[in-house]
């Protein structure tokens, strides 16, 4: 079937398009880039992610963020306006890049979709960077 791997670590500088995010180089374990400046109705894009026959039970995802003002990061599958499948609600995790793996429940899909990542808030503040997301069976 191909497509990229949904139990693997889907990396935010690997995604298909985004709008709203810049992404800068991160003092995360394992370098490379996190997605940072994200606000209410940011998102980014994964084509072709394959869930295979198992669905998923969760999404971990990994944050950072100095903002007081809570958000949300929500999993969409297909559309970027569809019901979310999985929604994490965001916290001060001490820095802009102490990091943090938080980890929500989602709702059972499989086979090949595209997965977007969307972001909203009740501030017009950033308030959360992302580095990775890896959904679990």
């Amino acid at each position: 079937v191909g497509g990229i791997d949904a139990y693997a670590p889907l990396q935010v500088e690997d995604a298909a398009a985004q709008s709203g995010i810049e992404t800068q180089d991160t003092a995360d374990e394992g370098g490379g880039r996190n997605a940072g400046w994200i606000n209410g109705g940011d998102w980014l894009r994964f084509d072709d992610v394959n869930f295979g026959a198992t669905p998923p039970a969760s999404v971990n995802l990994r944050v950072a963020s100095e903002s007081s003002a809570a958000g949300r990061v929500e999993i969409r599958v297909d559309s970027p306006d569809a019901e979310p499948s999985a929604t994490l609600t965001t916290s001060h995790t001490g820095g802009w890049q102490n990091w943090r793996t938080e980890t929500t429940g989602m709702a059972p899909v499989t086979g090949l979709h595209t997965v977007y990542v969307t972001f909203g808030n009740d501030r017009p503040d950033d308030f959360v960077n992302v580095n990775w997301l890896v959904f679990r069976r």
